[in-house]
């Protein structure tokens, strides 16, 4: 009986453990299948846009799950954002936004949907901006 009592209280542990977990980090979606964008243009955003390539797709997953928010800070932009692009899941479901300035030092500055703000310092600025540059030019 006793065998039978630990039995289960180690299943129903385990299941509850199981269910806590996150299957992401990111904000965005899990398992992101692409990046959608825009990029400002003419003082508005241009057409919607995709981020195919999965390794491109996992270094932007990666620096969003790096990203140390900062909800004390409260960042005037007077300029319109660089760009937006969110992750889309498996169903092709948008996830949070998130709004990006890119500096002229490399860094970046991006806030999400809730006004929380981070700055991307050197390379995850650098190649935030290359990704979104580079499948400009395709």
């Amino acid at each position: 009986m006793r065998k039978l009592l630990w039995s289960f209280s180690l299943l129903v542990i385990i299941v509850v453990l199981g269910g806590c977990s996150s299957p992401s980090k990111t904000s965005g979606s899990p398992e992101a299948k692409d990046v959608g964008y825009q990029i400002v243009e003419n003082g508005g955003l241009s057409d919607k846009r995709a981020v195919l390539d999965k390794d491109n797709v996992k270094k932007i997953e990666d620096i969003i799950t790096d990203v140390k928010w900062d909800k004390t800070v409260s960042v005037d932009k007077r300029s319109k954002e660089d760009a937006v692009f969110w992750f889309i899941d498996q169903d092709n479901k948008e996830g949070q936004k998130y709004k990006v300035w890119f500096n002229e030092t490399g860094s970046a500055d991006v806030q999400d949907e809730k006004q929380v703000w981070s700055v991307l310092e050197g390379k995850d600025g650098e190649t935030l901006s290359s990704i979104f540059k580079l499948n400009e030019q395709k």
